[in-house]
Formats: C-alpha cells, structure tokens, sequence
C-alpha cells in the first residue's frame, strides 16, 4: 500500500470516527454498536453458527477494549474487534452493504492505529430535571397550545361576525343588498369556530389547573410574548 493510499484511508477513517462521535453512538469501542447491528441482522439458525461465534468473538475483542485502562491496550483491542468485524461483516449483511461496512471498519481500524482514537468516551449521565422545569416546560406547552387554538377561534368569529357587520354598514333602504359573500363567509368561519373553540376551552381548563399547581417557591413571570430570531427560525418566549 503507498503512502498517500494509507493517508487517504487514515483521513477517512478519521472522519468516520469523528461522525461516529458526533451522532452520540454507545460508549465504548467504536465496534460495539456495528457488531451488535450485525447480530441482530443474522438469524438464529443451524447454518449461522460459525457466523454468530465469529461475532461473539468480534464482540469480545469490543468489550476488552472497554474494559482496558491502559491507552495502547484500549486501541489494540478495538483495533482487532474492528477488523474481525470487517471480516465478517460481508456475511452478515451481504456483498452490498457488508463490502461498504467492511470498508468503513477497516478505514476506522487504521485511524486508531495511526492515532486517532477510535474509543468513544463514556459520557456522563445526563442531570435529570427539577419538578419546577418539568412545570415550566408543561406551563409552555399548554400555553402554546390555548394561545393556537385561541387564534382559530378569533379567526372564526371574524370570518362569522365581519362580513355581515361589512354589508349592515354598506346597505342602504333604497338599495338591494346581496349577502351571498357573508353565506360563503359564514360557511367557512363555522367549522373553524366550532373546531377550535373546544380545544380552546381544553387547554385554557388545563392551563388554569396547572397555573394552580405551581410548586411553592417558584416565582411565575408574567410578561407579554416575544417573537424574535432563534438560529434559522422566529422563536415565541411567552
């Protein structure tokens, strides 16, 4: 193999592990979670015996990485389940996929030898959240929600109310006033009033249930909502 064919495959392997990293997979050796794949893909059959047993021992090679403390132990380890991996990988999933899955590992396989660690880190736990965000959270959701369904309903009642109020104020005694624009109107408001108005009265009940179970000591700011940029959306802070 010539050195910028080995470079090539180092960078590649180095970008495999850094998407292997970023996506958040399992702690451990970065094999673990291609060889549990590759399990669940192979039936439990008299003929895949030998298979699932090479599997076992690509998994076994895995789990020593995981439990090495040492670095040059970790990285040899999971150098092997990574490479026992590719080799079987053909098996498990076919030519297609096992030849890129096989590629992929092997790529991986020469980053962590060349120095790019392919041991995912353990990460932390993640801090569960307090009774008071959990409300918050809910005490948003049930706002958003009556706050949507209190615009349907406005849009209902204009859609029933404004088109008539518009051809009272437009008709004369004199003349002949046609109201077939405030039928039609009317025809679409009332659906919208009907089917909104019930969730409406839903979610403000609820939001009044909640906004009584406030846990003590949490201040509630009551403010008006505030519609500004968040990334590449508007964002509503209410």
């Amino acid at each position: 193999m010539s050195m910028m064919s080995f470079a090539a495959l180092v960078v590649g392997g180095a970008i495999f592990v850094g998407e292997a990293v970023g996506l958040g997979e399992p702690s451990g050796c970065a094999a673990t979670a291609m060889i549990v794949d590759a399990r669940a893909n192979v039936p439990v059959t008299a003929d895949s015996q030998q298979l699932r047993a090479r599997i076992d021992a690509a998994s076994a090679s895995a789990q020593a990485a995981e439990r090495a403390t040492a670095r040059e132990a970790r990285r040899k380890h999971c150098v092997e389940a990574l490479l026992a991996y590719a080799d079987l990988a053909p098996e498990a999933y076919g030519r297609e996929r096992g030849e890129s899955e096989a590629t992929r590992a092997r790529q991986m396989a020469a980053a962590t030898s060349a120095g790019v660690d392919g041991y995912v880190s353990p990460r932390g736990p993640v801090p569960a959240s307090r009774p008071e965000q959990q409300w918050e959270r809910r005490r948003r959701r049930l706002v958003g929600h009556t706050a949507a369904s209190g615009v349907f309903t406005g849009i209902g009642v204009a859609m029933l109310t404004v088109p008539w109020i518009v051809l009272a104020a437009s008709c004369r005694p004199e003349s002949l006033c046609e109201g077939y624009g405030a039928i039609w109107a009317s025809g679409f408001g009332a659906p919208i009033f009907v089917a909104s108005v019930i969730p409406l009265g839903i979610w403000a009940t609820r939001l009044h249930r909640h906004l009584r179970a406030c846990p003590p000591g949490l201040a509630l700011h009551r403010g008006r909502a505030r519609l500004g940029l968040a990334g590449s959306g508007l964002r509503l802070d209410f």
